[in-house]
């Protein structure tokens, strides 16, 4: 099992709500005075769906992946992954530098490690 195999889909059933949670994430990164307040709210409502149970354990986890997710926009990876698709729209990359190619050559690499990881323990 991968982390990528829990993401969020278009029936998520988070915490809180996408936009929600995405106006949250621009206030925190964005160092907003009120971060702290948001950030405290946050770790009570998680908190106290975690104490609900699985169900609430569950909400938590995916609405923490879709954080992630909402995050991913904000980071240096995101930046270069942008460098690399403008370079690869206009003409600039060897086949084998093109991003869907470097992608899924390493997604294959993941998958094949985590099989044979399932298979060999």
């Amino acid at each position: 099992m991968s982390i990528t195999d829990g993401l969020p889909s278009d029936e998520e059933n988070l915490l809180i709500d996408r936009e929600t949670l995405a106006a949250y994430v621009e206030l925190i990164l964005a160092g907003d005075p009120q971060a702290a307040d948001v950030l405290s709210r946050l770790f009570f409502e998680f908190k106290a769906a975690m104490d609900g149970g699985l169900e609430g354990i569950n909400r938590v986890s995916r609405t923490l992946l879709a954080a992630v997710e909402l995050i991913y926009v904000h980071t240096d990876a995101h930046a270069a992954a942008v460098k690399l698709y403008l370079l690869s729209r206009a003409g600039q990359l060897k086949f084998e530098d093109e991003p869907i190619n470097l992608l899924g050559a390493a997604l294959a690499r993941q998958t094949g490690a985590a099989h044979k990881g399932r298979t060999s323990g």
